[in-house]
């Protein structure tokens, strides 16, 4: 399987067509049985911990490069991905495609991330990103 490497530096989301817009459809789900809340509920995140997103359009399997200079190679990144209509800020939805991270991989001013769309066009997909750059 052929992967495509893209650099992506943060931007304004522009206008773009719509992708697998079907209505939305989500599942309730139940407590996996816990009566009570876990005893230590600490997020240990620094006070550096900071959020972003970047936007990307396409499908398949892609390697995309996210630059930001507070990354570094000890980071702790979380991606997750969604996908837009026309505003990246306002028009997530989750619709027929399927979307996934496959792995991150931060380094020095920035982070790898393997994501994989499922669909047979090109769609609009916006990537939530948490970093906690204290690292471990």
């Amino acid at each position: 399987m052929e992967t495509e490497s893209i650099s992506l530096q943060e931007q304004a989301p522009k206008t773009a067509m719509s992708g697998s817009n079907l209505p939305q459809q989500a599942e309730d789900t139940k407590p996996a049985g816990h009566s009570t809340a876990p005893q230590d509920t600490a997020a240990n995140l620094s006070p550096a911990t900071f959020s972003t997103f970047f936007t990307w359009r396409g499908h398949g399997v892609a390697n995309l490069r996210l630059v930001d200079a507070r990354m570094t190679a000890n980071s702790r990144v979380f991606v997750s991905v969604s996908e837009f209509n026309s505003d990246a800020r306002q028009n997530r939805f989750i619709g027929n495609a399927w979307m996934s991270v496959l792995n991150v991989s931060p380094f020095n001013g920035g982070c790898l991330v393997r994501v994989n769309v499922g669909f047979s066009q090109s769609l609009n997909v916006r990537l939530d990103v948490l970093v906690d750059p204290s690292g471990i």
